[in-house]
C-alpha cells in the first residue's frame, strides 16, 4: 500500500542542465504543496486490547472502496 508517482512536466523526460534551475523555480511551490499532502489522512497504530500490534490487520473505512492492510 505504498503509492509511486512520477511527474513530467513536458515532453523533455531528461532536460539539459542548464534548464535545471529554472525548472526548479518554476515548480518548487508546487511540488512543496503536493508533498506536504502527506500529512493528510489518517495515521496511527493497530492494537490488540492489551495495547500489542496486530499484524496484518485489514483497515476498512466506510464509504471508501479501498481497504489497507497493516505492515508484518
Amino acid at each position: 500500500d505504498c503509492l509511486e508517482l512520477s511527474v513530467f512536466l513536458g515532453c523533455d523526460k531528461f532536460p539539459h542542465e542548464s534548464e535545471l534551475q529554472q525548472e526548479w523555480e518554476n515548480n518548487k511551490e508546487s511540488l512543496l504543496t503536493f508533498m506536504e499532502q502527506v500529512h493528510r489522512g489518517i495515521k496511527g497504530l493497530v492494537t490488540d486490547q492489551q495495547g500489542e500490534p496486530i499484524a496484518n490487520a485489514t483497515i476498512v473505512v466506510g464509504g471508501i472502496n479501498h481497504n489497507v492492510q497493516t505492515g508484518g
